[in-house]
């Protein structure tokens, strides 16, 4: 699985101005997280290896709409 710079700073964008995203990569699988507000506020996504190995076949235009699901999806946990 490829996630570029430029990916992380269309999540942090689509968050808060202020956001910050970071990928925490762990034996299982890997954390993608999001602070904003001072880092007062943030979420978090884990991905397991099972997720990542269905990710990692994707292609350029696939895995482009699983990044605008991820995006969403911190959207949503960002609003709640």
């Amino acid at each position: 699985m490829r996630i570029t710079t430029d990916m992380l700073r269309e999540l942090e964008k689509a968050i808060a101005p202020d956001a910050k995203a970071e990928i925490r990569i762990y034996a299982g699988g890997c954390d993608i997280r999001v602070c904003w507000n001072g880092g007062l506020k943030q979420v978090n996504q884990n991905l397991g290896v099972v997720q990542l190995s269905e990710i990692v076949e994707y292609r350029d235009e696939k895995m482009r709409r699983a990044w605008d699901k991820v995006i969403e999806k911190f959207r949503r946990l960002a609003a709640q």
